[in-house]
């Protein structure tokens, strides 16, 4: 069986997006995949039990027909298993590797937050579990500074030896993008360091889109269900950027108003002018006018409906961090993009042989 672990060295480094990615491509490749994330990190609620987010979005991506807690065995909301013995936690995710490895060309299995045990609420670190399973290993490290970046990744290294056969430096802000490919990969190189790419910030892959705000909000669409995909670059409770048929959403008190992304090529401080609406939000739970209704379908702006009241909507979303869901095919479609520019997303997968 082949075995691919993706771990990191820090929170909000882009796993479960390059996870994503990694799995995208083997499956048009032809391959079978399966998927297992031993530790939980981020809790959700199925009806009447508990799983974690990156589960149910792997279990819709690859049409995984394992139970929710077979692909996720340990997670971070439970307290009774976090006293037993490391060595019997280790035992049951390796017996549990070869039960999903059946059938399957490939079994991803995603890490916890980082690679180091450090705040981790169970007693078995990344680099443990790699041990033990003996696989090859991608490490992806949040860029944040260069000294960072690379203890970080000696670190790692030092731990992981040759079993790390990639590792992605992401969120590279732009401005230092050419320096980290000129001196920092080159130094990491001549001490033996796979890197493999470095991806640079990219505002659009921090966006939520719009079905990601409706369910957030367990709100209804009203009409333009159509652009669920569709991201959005900022909100506003003002009426200055309405224009068109939507001038009438001007009477509307309950209501936020959903911006769309700038364009790439915009400056930062550039004139920005009449921003374009991505769709508008109402709160309060009342259904608008029918007026209201015709104009937002006829310039095929999406409405949705809110419970709550505007301030405690906006409270809501700011509170909620972004997550990845099966609605974000545009992002993973942008980040494999971005990886495919060097060829690197395939030149990986050779390191593991996979051609």
């Amino acid at each position: 069986m082949t075995l691919l672990f993706i771990g990191t060295t820090g929170d909000h480094a882009g796993h479960s997006l390059i996870t994503w990615a990694i799995a995208r491509r083997l499956v048009e490749k032809g391959l079978n995949v399966g998927f297992l994330k031993p530790f939980g990190t981020h809790p959700v609620r199925l009806e009447q039990f508990w799983t974690d987010q990156d589960v149910v979005l792997f279990k819709k991506v690859l049409g995984l027909q394992e139970p929710f807690d077979r692909i996720c065995p340990y997670l971070v909301s439970e307290e009774t298993w976090t006293q037993e013995k490391a060595e019997d936690v280790l035992e049951e995710i390796k017996t549990l590797a070869r039960e999903l490895s059946t059938g399957k060309d490939i079994l991803l299995i995603m890490g916890s937050k980082h690679i180091f045990l450090d705040d981790a609420p169970h007693n078995v670190s990344d680099v443990s579990l790699n041990t033990e399973l003996q696989t090859d290993f991608i490490l992806v490290d949040r860029y944040r500074d260069t000294a960072r970046s690379i203890y970080s990744i000696l670190s790692a290294s030092s731990l992981l030896r040759d079993r790390i056969k990639g590792i992605i430096l992401n969120r590279v802000p732009q401005a230092k993008l050419q320096g980290v490919k000129d001196r920092t990969i080159p130094s990491l190189a001549r001490k033996g360091i796979p890197i493999t790419i470095a991806l640079p910030e990219d505002p659009f892959l921090s966006f939520r889109s719009i079905g990601e705000i409706r369910d957030v909000l367990d709100g209804d669409f009203l009409c333009g269900e159509e652009s669920i995909e569709e991201p959005v670059g900022g909100m506003t409770v003002g009426s200055s950027d309405l224009h068109g048929e939507l001038l009438l959403f001007k009477r509307v008190y309950n209501k936020i108003v959903l911006l769309k992304p700038h364009p790439p090529e915009m400056g930062v401080g550039e004139s920005q002018g009449l921003r374009s609406i991505a769709g508008i939000l109402l709160t309060g739970g009342r259904n608008p006018a029918s007026q209201l209704l015709a104009a937002a379908k006829k310039v095929n702006v999406p409405l949705i409906l809110a419970k709550g009241d505007t301030f405690s909507v906006l409270e809501c979303l700011e509170q909620t961090a972004p997550t990845l869901s099966i609605q974000d095919e545009a992002k993973v479609r942008r980040f494999t993009e971005l990886m495919d520019r060097d060829g690197a997303l395939d030149q990986m997968l050779q390191a593991i042989g996979i051609h």
